[in-house]
Parts: C-alpha cells; structure tokens; sequence
C-alpha cells in the first residue's frame, strides 16, 4: 500500500492545532463483582501518588492496545493470571490532566488466580465494588465516576437492552415495537411483560436470585418473567421465560393483567402461575440462586433481613394464597 505523504507544514500544522490525544489503556480485572484497584507507588513517575485507580500505562508507539493492557498486567500487577476477555469502553479525561489531552481504552480481564505484588508502579491492591471506591481516602473525582461508569458498562455487557418488543397502546392493543432500553426510558409508551409466581407442591414459593449483572434490581430475589418480544404472544413469552430462567416446562394459569407505571416506564404485566418440583435448571447468566421459601414467613417479613426480595413478590404471594394455602395442608 502507497504511503500517504504529508509535507513539513502540514504536520506541524496538524500537531499545533489539532493536537492529537495521548491513548492510555487501563486494565480492570474482575472477580465476583469486585475490581482490582491499586495505590499509585510514592516513587512512580505519574503525580498520583498515594491514589487509588485502576492500573494502566500509555500505549507505546509500536503497541496495539491489547498488547499494552498485557503489559501492564505484566508490570503492575506481577502475581495475578487474569484472561483478557473484551474492551469495556473508551473514555476521554474531559482536559482533567493539563498534560495532554487523554483518552483511555479500558479492557475487562477474568482473574484466574493468584495475588497482585507490590511493585515500582502499584504499592498496594484492593478488591472493591464501586461503593467501597466511592469511600477510598485518596480517589479522584474523575476516578469515581469513571469506576460508575465501567461498572454499569460491565453489568450490562451480557443484558439484553436492545431487545425489540412489542409495543401497545394505553388500552394494550399492540401497535408495533419498541427497543426495550426506550421501553425503560418513555412512560408515554407501553410494552408488556410476563410475570410468574412458581410454587412447589408443598406449597412454598419458588424464588431466584437475579443475576449481578443485570441492569436492574442486581442480586434482589424475584419471580422468573420476561418481556413480550416481538413475535411472540405474551402465553409463549411465559413459557420461553421459565424454560430459560428455570430450565422447566409447566401449565400455566393467568391470574390477571395489571399495569405498573413509574416516571420511566409503562409496562401490562401478566400474573401467572404455576406448581412445579423441579429440578430447577437455571441459567446463571439470568440467575445466581434458586430458593424455595415458606409463604407464611415470607409474608411476615421473618426472610427480610437475609434476603433482599423485591416488593411485587410479596403483593404476588398474598394474591394468590388460594393456591398455595390449600398444598400445606396435603
């Protein structure tokens, strides 16, 4: 390929006025929900000392930007076997550093294992959520809400935001589709979602524990459900949901149609239910753990301070004690 030539005045031209960013590449390594920080070395060449933030390095001019993100997983945190999996997201430093104008290119790691060494870069390492950054002593404000931002872009790499769904009107008539993520953003527009209360045949309430990476309620525990994709009528939504959130095939019987509205969304919600003994095979991309809980003690709140279980499961249960109350007593 032709080299494409520039004379002298153009490149000097190029370098004053258009100054071109500094790329940087940080590296965040991940372990149950956790991210690997590090605290900048006293004797490091950056003016961070004594900071918090993720390790990272700017790209040499012969690199790519994986082969830096391996280099710096190499240097500043010699000890820990991590598995690059994807680029997170590309963030610039919004003129922060007076230096040069930044930008950086973060890349997610799996920790596979070992423990991060002191080094000339990094003196001391924590694993932390984005809460327990927030609280770090030595942290900068752009630190915190770049960490904000790179967890919600993490939670949400295996969701689903980009889903079509059906679309109705305010008198649930179906008018067309709708992206989910504008579906969670316009209460003026309406979409709708199965919702499914599973018991066993003693009569307790099947819940899971939502998946950590989901955008939503992240750990709650909830009833299996899922939105009206298009193509789908909302009885075949149902019977996808359990079989993808729960791994089972069950009749299912509506209870009634209601509609939540907040100030983000409008959303026709099915109620159906059903009784089924498992096994339960979940997937643990939708869901951490599956856990059956007596109805009674759920109601009266004995579960509440191990489980954090979202408010509709309780309004759900009390509804429809006419078919779990009868089981306790086969």
């Amino acid at each position: 390929m032709k080299q494409y030539k520039v004379s002298k005045s153009q490149q000097v031209k190029e370098l004053t006025r258009r100054v071109p960013p500094v790329v940087n590449v940080d590296i965040v390594v991940t372990k149950d929900w956790n991210y690997l920080v590090g605290k900048r070395a006293k004797g490091a060449p950056d003016p961070d000392s004594g900071y918090w933030l993720f390790p990272g390095s700017r790209m040499k001019f012969e690199e790519t930007p994986q082969e830096t993100a391996m280099r710096v997983l190499k240097n500043e945190l010699p000890g820990i076997r991590a598995r690059l999996k994807k680029l997170i997201t590309v963030l610039s430093d919004k003129g922060f550093d007076k230096r040069a104008y930044g930008v950086t290119i973060y890349y997610l790691f799996d920790y596979l294992s070992g423990n991060p060494k002191p080094n000339k870069q990094l003196e001391e390492f924590k694993w932390v959520n984005f809460e327990e950054f927030k609280s770090l002593r030595n942290a900068y404000s752009l630190e915190i809400g770049i960490f904000q931002e790179i967890d919600l872009a993490v939670r949400t790499m295996n969701t689903t935001e980009d889903e079509i769904l059906v679309e109705v009107n305010k008198d649930n008539k179906e008018i067309g589709t709708i992206i989910k993520r504008d579906a969670h953003s316009n209460p003026q527009r309406y979409h709708r979602a199965a919702h499914i209360i599973l018991f066993n045949s003693k009569g307790q309430v099947i819940l899971q524990q939502r998946g950590f990476q989901k955008t939503h309620h992240p750990g709650r525990w909830d009833m299996p459900g899922g939105h009206q994709t298009a193509g789908n009528t909302i009885e075949e939504t149902a019977s996808q949901e359990l079989m993808e959130e729960m791994g089972i095939k069950s009749d299912l019987d509506l209870k009634r149609i209601g509609l939540f509205q907040n100030d983000k969304q409008s959303e026709f919600y099915y109620l159906y239910w059903s009784i089924h003994d498992g096994p339960y095979k979940f997937d643990k991309h939708e869901v951490e753990k599956v856990k059956a809980f007596e109805c009674k003690k759920l109601l009266e709140g004995e579960y509440d301070k191990d489980f954090s279980i979202l408010p509709h499961v309780y309004e759900y249960v009390r509804e429809l004690i006419g078919v779990w109350e009868p089981l306790l007593k086969k």
